[in-house]
């Protein structure tokens, strides 16, 4: 028998884990919808499976030889909590349970969870219908959040505050929802982290605290789009430890004590709320590369080693240096792109860790209203939380995208 690893999902941002697994010996089972997908190139095995359809990942693994004796189950940066608990359930391989995976994808079962733990976060209402967006904002004070029970990648948030206009934003919000079930959420005016970690011996152990950048939410609003942010936090010391005993509470009342769990926080007079959690690693490359560039910790090569039950240890979380990494996207205005000018200089400086541009001349810039709207990334290396911030934003104003704006409607 050939020990093997199923990785749902075969993304760009899948790709380290499908090398990880394959570095550590697994034959790979990737699955993904698209016959294309980048990391089936570094599988041993593709299936064709939506990652979010469990029912047709169940049927598509009765391809799988027999000689092959399925380990583990995983993925990273990709909302399919249920797929891969599923999967797992029936190789009977290390996870969380279907109900676990189930409170962890939707949010208002999260926040019932939440709310019925006394766990800290921002107070919430259900919306099912426009009759209750507006009952509800008459008795909740604005600013306001309306975001899909189902959304992922910030699609279908919006930031209400007085002047919005319901009407609009419950159709614009309720389009991005295949429930149809919406979450009304008080805003909270404080710094946000996105907090990368894993329970170890029973314990959550956060491993990367990041701070979000939210800069740019005065030109995006009403949409909330993310620019960004800096590993590690400004935050130290007792904020961190008080995090962490949020999350694991958060994680636990959804019925979670392993595996993987990303979390973003909120600070509400310096003590910690959680927004929403994950059962899972992050995308947008936090959890496959920045960790590595700026700690050197490999947590992806311990979630592939839970997933398959083997033991991991705190020792191997731990930091072995120590840089501050600095993101930043790129928010061209909506048009045809002419051209893209400044890559070649930002690419000179030794500092910049990666530059990726997601556009091309010829290419239609849309309006930015979700994370999958940003042009482009670029990662920055430095020795504090001031240089990297300077070389990260210096870098960007650098790239300059012409555009014609009458190539598209705005």
């Amino acid at each position: 028998m050939t020990d093997a690893l199923i990785i749902i999902g075969a993304g760009q941002e899948q790709i380290r884990a499908y090398k990880v697994a394959k570095k550590l010996g697994l034959y790979v089972i990737g699955t993904d919808m698209d016959d294309n997908a980048p990391a089936f190139s570094f599988a041993d095995l593709k299936l064709l499976a939506s990652t979010r359809d469990l029912e047709e990942t169940l049927t598509s693994i009765k391809e799988i030889p027999s000689h092959l004796k399925v380990q583990g189950v995983m993925t990273i940066g990709n909302d399919a909590a249920k797929t891969v608990s599923g999967v797992a359930e029936y190789f009977k391989t290390p996870c969380i349970s279907t109900k676990a995976a189930s409170n962890a994808s939707d949010k208002s079962l999260m926040k019932s969870c939440f709310r019925s733990a006394d766990v800290p976060t921002p107070d919430y209402k259900i919306v099912n219908s426009i009759e209750d967006l507006h009952n509800h904002c008459a008795l909740m004070n604005f600013p306001l959040v309306l975001k899909p029970s189902d959304g992922r990648g910030s699609r279908g948030v919006l930031l209400l505050d007085e002047a919005i206009d319901l009407d609009y934003a419950f159709e614009y919000s309720i389009q991005n929802s295949a429930t149809k079930v919406l979450l009304l959420e008080e805003f909270i005016d404080g710094d946000q982290l996105s907090v990368e970690g894993i329970f170890v011996n029973n314990k959550y152990m956060g491993v990367a605290f990041a701070d979000r950048n939210y800069s740019r939410l005065s030109e995006t609003k009403p949409f909330i789009i993310e620019d960004g942010g800096v590993i590690p936090s400004k935050h130290t010391g007792k904020i961190l430890h008080d995090i962490n005993l949020c999350i694991e509470q958060a994680s636990r009342s959804l019925g979670i004590s392993e595996g993987p769990v990303k979390a973003d926080i909120v600070l509400n007079n310096g003590k910690p709320m959680v927004i929403e959690l994950a059962a899972r690693l992050s995308g947008n490359y936090l959890a496959s590369h920045h960790l590595r560039w700026a700690f050197g910790i490999d947590i992806v090569r311990a979630v592939i080693k839970y997933s398959i039950g083997n033991e991991i240890h705190e020792a191997d979380l731990l930091p072995s240096k120590n840089k501050y990494l600095a993101a930043r996207y790129f928010f061209p205005e909506a048009g045809v792109i002419e051209s893209i000018e400044g890559v070649e200089e930002v690419e000179s400086d030794s500092r910049v860790k990666k530059l990726e541009i997601f556009r091309k001349p010829g290419d239609v810039q849309p309006k930015i209203e979700a994370n999958i709207h940003r042009a482009g990334i670029i990662r920055c290396l430095g020795d504090s939380l001031e240089e990297v911030t300077e070389i990260a934003e210096t870098s960007v104003k650098k790239i300059v995208f012409k555009i014609n704006k009458k190539g598209t409607k705005q």
